[in-house]
């Protein structure tokens, strides 16, 4: 078995460098990967991207199989601000995570980009930043309990009303609870109390309890209907006695036998649905045994990881000397948690896309002339195009390894007499990580074309990376090659970097620190030292960049963004990021000279003259953002954004002539989001924007719907419609109205067809010319699961 696993394994990299070499240009990709993680026992999902990004908002705020997640970009290469393709992963189901899917469609417009996400089934999901620049996570939390009979909540905290500021934040594992501060009378002493909940069963608030605990050691358990504390001392306990209602132990009797025949027929989820339905009843002589048997269930059922938590809840719930035993010795036979990336279900996965591209534009305009009024008409068809696209990916474990492949490409055929076919490659790389124990445990090696495995400023690059543990939590990254897209092509170009990268240190913070040294023809082109850092704390979180290149003597780029919980469940969001534009190296000087190399240049200009050129086509660019968002009930949730930009001026320079600053750029955003509002897979974004720049006024009001109808679960509508007008210093005016519609139908388990219309009347009236015009633009394909 293992020849043949390594024989294909041999022939896939074979194919992938074949593919490498005979790819003639890079695609633009804003997506990377999608994986799951399991840090501290909590499931994460990473979603990995070819730009610096930062997130900003996650809708529906609560468990669902539909989500909606808005992030800015932040800085990417001129391929990827300019993409117009959509993009498509797949996570399959691994473990006890269903299978996930990602939909990208790019907006070239505006630089807040949204992803949607579908979950086979429905998780509670929370974002935050990634560990760097590149990526966002997916926190997998506990269900939010509903509340159609709440009967338990928690206390917190009590401390007297002088002493507010001692109030402690909720833990994030908490905070999809309802959280409330009151005042109240404690021992005659006037006071605040921090409450959270609600819970319909005494074991969920026992599970939230749990959770609270290590913040808060004087928690404890309320039953609503009673207004007392509902447990003794330990506060987590479950009782062994039978409930007083004996209709409610008749019950509990019944779903146990039902439970430990399935489990004695070896038949897991008969035995899992009969245990999680006795487990949701109010507390009875069965409660206790059963959270000790959904977890032999959970094991049963091929999922230790499930089996973990259910036993470990057992754990905190008192049980007696012997259920202690029985429970830690299964623990250990489970063994630890291992954390790290959780093995897909399928070795294989893979999609192929194809999509007809078509758009048709036609334009009337009456223009003032000396000799009176002129009229034109102007029909044309603008885009007409073939796109296909192939995604696979193929993971092979070994006992003590695991190999990985990836090819992601993409072709267009232009049916335009005008136009040219292209061929492009994004990714396509072969990786080998080892697992287990030993001196290698925790090396992985990836050859190919890939982005960079840390943060930084390094692009997409063909070549190898390796990544070592050389202490916990402590890794090193190195990575060499060819830069596969850079800004100007210039001849025998190399790059190397290298990384230290910690995932914890001090507590609460991580970083990497990191070299990059890029060549043409033995000359060095951009060498920079730079830092990320990042904090995450209990209440805020902060992330930082710094690039400092040693060619120029000068700060490359700099960036920060942090999220602040002002207030339970109110999330402030800051950004300041200042850069160079485009990134400072010396083939920038290529741009403004024309000549092929830098070597040719160094033949009639020195050193310092080609340094000085470069540095007069990068342009000083910041931007800053502050954001605030809050659920105001479980169906709506509101946020509103400030935004400044500006890019500094240019000098003439070679065949270029001075380009003066922008100028401030004031823009002000108000968005809501309700889910849910007419059935139990809708999401509504209701948009205002409004911008201010030295030359022109602008505003924008959107709608946008996403629509899963019910009864026909297989199909997904979203209609959208946009408003904008804008007057500039010339007093001409502008006014676009464009609806639209996207539609998506899963006809079988692997076939999708996908399809969108988008149509734009525009109007412009100036003191000299008056203008109509109106657009279409479609694409119409289909999506096969090769896997």
């Amino acid at each position: 078995m293992i020849p043949t696993m390594g024989a294909r394994c041999a022939r896939w990299l074979w194919l992938l460098i074949a593919m490498l070499l005979s790819a003639g240009t890079v695609a633009a990709q804003t997506l990377d990967e999608i994986e799951s993680l399991s840090r501290d026992g909590t499931p994460v999902l990473r979603i990995r991207f070819n730009a610096s990004v930062h997130f900003l908002q996650l809708a529906p705020a609560g468990a669902a199989d539909l989500y909606t997640l808005r992030f800015e970009l932040i800085a990417a290469d001129d391929l990827v601000q300019r993409q117009t393709a959509d993009e498509f992963r797949r996570l399959p189901a691994a473990g006890d995570l269903p299978e996930v899917g990602i939909a990208y469609t790019p907006d070239a417009t505006s630089r807040t980009r949204t992803l949607t996400i579908k979950l086979a089934r429905p998780l509670n999901l929370q974002a935050r930043q990634g560990p760097n620049s590149r990526s966002i996570d997916l926190l997998v939390l506990p269900p939010k309990i509903e509340q159609p009979g709440p009967h338990f909540a928690l206390v917190l905290q009590t401390v007297p009303q002088a002493e507010a500021d001692r109030i402690k934040p909720v833990p994030p594992e908490l905070g999809e609870l309802e959280v409330h501060v009151r005042p109240v009378t404690a021992g005659g002493v006037a006071s605040l109390e921090l409450t959270a909940g609600y819970f319909t069963s005494q074991r969920a608030a026992a599970a939230a309890l749990a959770l609270a605990l290590p913040r808060f050691p004087q928690a404890r358990i309320v039953d609503l209907s009673r207004a007392e504390p509902a447990l003794p001392e330990t506060r987590s306990c479950l009782s062994t006695e039978p409930a007083a209602d004996a209709a409610l132990e008749a019950k509990a009797g019944e779903l146990m036998a039902q439970a430990r025949q399935a489990l004695d027929a070896k038949e897991a989820e008969p035995a899992l649905a009969a245990l999680d339905q006795l487990l949701k009843l109010p507390p009875n002589s069965r409660s206790l045994a059963a959270q000790e048997l959904i977890g032999n269930a959970w094991e049963l059922a091929g999922n230790p990881r499930r089996a973990r938590v259910e036993y470990e809840l057992y754990l905190k719930l008192c049980p007696d000397e012997a259920g202690q035993a029985r429970v830690r010795a299964r623990l250990a036979a489970i063994g630890p948690e291992t954390g790290g990336a959780v093995a897909a279900a399928k070795p294989w996965s893979g999609s192929l896309a194809q999509y007809y591209y078509g758009g048709k534009a036609r334009t009337k305009s009456l223009v003032s002339i000396a000799t009176g009024i002129d009229q034109a008409t102007l029909s044309l068809t603008n885009e007409s195009a073939i796109v296909t696209s192939l995604d696979l990916s193929g993971r092979i474990a070994g006992e003590n390894s695991e190999t990985r492949v990836v090819a992601r490409g993409s072709g267009s055929t232009n049916l335009l007499g005008s136009g040219h076919s292209t061929n492009s490659i994004s990714a396509v790389y072969a990786e080998h990580r080892r697992l287990g124990s030993g001196p290698l445990a925790g090396l992985a090696v990836r050859v190919g074309r890939q982005s960079p495995i840390s943060g930084g400023l390094l692009g997409l690059f063909d070549g190898i990376s390796l990544a070592y543990p050389v202490s916990s939590g402590v890794k090193v990254d190195v990575m060499g090659g060819v830069p596969a897209s850079p800004l100007v092509s210039a001849p025998n170009e190399t790059l190397f970097a290298a990384v230290v990268e910690a995932d914890s240190f001090a507590e609460h913070w991580g970083g990497n620190f990191y070299l990059l040294d890029q060549t043409t023809q033995g000359i060095t082109n951009r060498r920079a030292l730079g830092s990320e850092l990042r904090y995450a704390g209990d209440r805020w979180s902060l992330d930082g960049l710094l690039d400092y290149d040693t060619v120029f003597n000068m700060l490359n780029a700099l960036s920060v963004h942090g999220s602040f919980q002002v207030a339970p469940q109110t999330t402030l969001t800051m950004l300041f990021d200042g850069r160079r534009a485009p990134d400072l190296e010396l083939t920038n000087a290529l741009i403004s000279s024309g000549a092929a190399s830098i070597k040719t240049l160094l033949q009639t200009q020195t050193l310092d003259e080609v340094r000085a050129a470069a540095l007069a086509t990068s342009a000083i660019a910041r931007q800053f953002m502050v954001s605030i968002a809050r659920p105001l009930d479980s169906h709506w949730q509101a946020s509103t954004d400030l935004r400044y930009s500006a890019v500094g001026a240019l000098p003439a320079v070679g065949d270029f002539a001075a380009t003066p600053a922008t100028g401030g750029q004031y823009g002000w955003t108000g968005q809501l989001t309700g889910t849910n509002l007419y059935s139990k897979r809708d999401i509504s974004n209701f948009n205002v924007s409004v911008m201010t720049t030295p030359l022109f006024k602008g505003l924008q009001l959107s709608v946008n719907n996403l629509s899963v109808l019910p009864g026909h679960p297989d199909l997904t509508l979203e209609p959208s419609l946009r408003l904008y007008t804008q007057r500039d210093n010339q007093s001409t005016k502008l006014l676009r109205v464009g609806p639209g519609l996207r539609l998506s139908y899963r006809a079988s388990g692997r076939a999708s067809l996908l399809g969108e219309m988008l149509y734009e009347v525009s109007r412009t009236d100036g003191p000299t010319n008056h203008a109509h015009s109106d657009t279409a633009f479609f694409y119409v394909g289909y999506r096969y699961e090769l896997f």
